[in-house]
């Protein structure tokens, strides 16, 4: 996914922009720029993933969101039923 970029001065410990430049040298990652927008978009992802997984068991733990949920569970529960099986 391609993003605007803007430039950012950042502080990262020397052994890993040396890393990173040897990596980058010898053909392993494209550039150091590239390895830290990826690294970036992982710890993004994760923190996400742990986001949501949180909202989600502070949800199991709402009656009101249960109740709601199985609601919605019961009155679609024959639709699949009216469908043909051109789906």
């Amino acid at each position: 996914m391609k993003f605007e970029t803007v430039r950012y001065t950042a502080t990262l410990p020397m052994p890993y922009v040396d890393e990173l430049k040897k990596m980058a040298q010898d053909k392993v990652i494209p550039s150091v720029n590239f390895a830290i927008n990826e690294a970036l978009d992982e710890y993004m992802k994760g923190r996400k993933t742990a986001l949501y997984e949180n909202l989600m068991k502070e949800a199991g733990c709402d009656k009101a969101f249960l109740s709601r949920t199985m609601k919605c569970s019961e009155d679609f529960a024959h639709v699949d039923s009216e469908v043909s099986g051109e789906w």
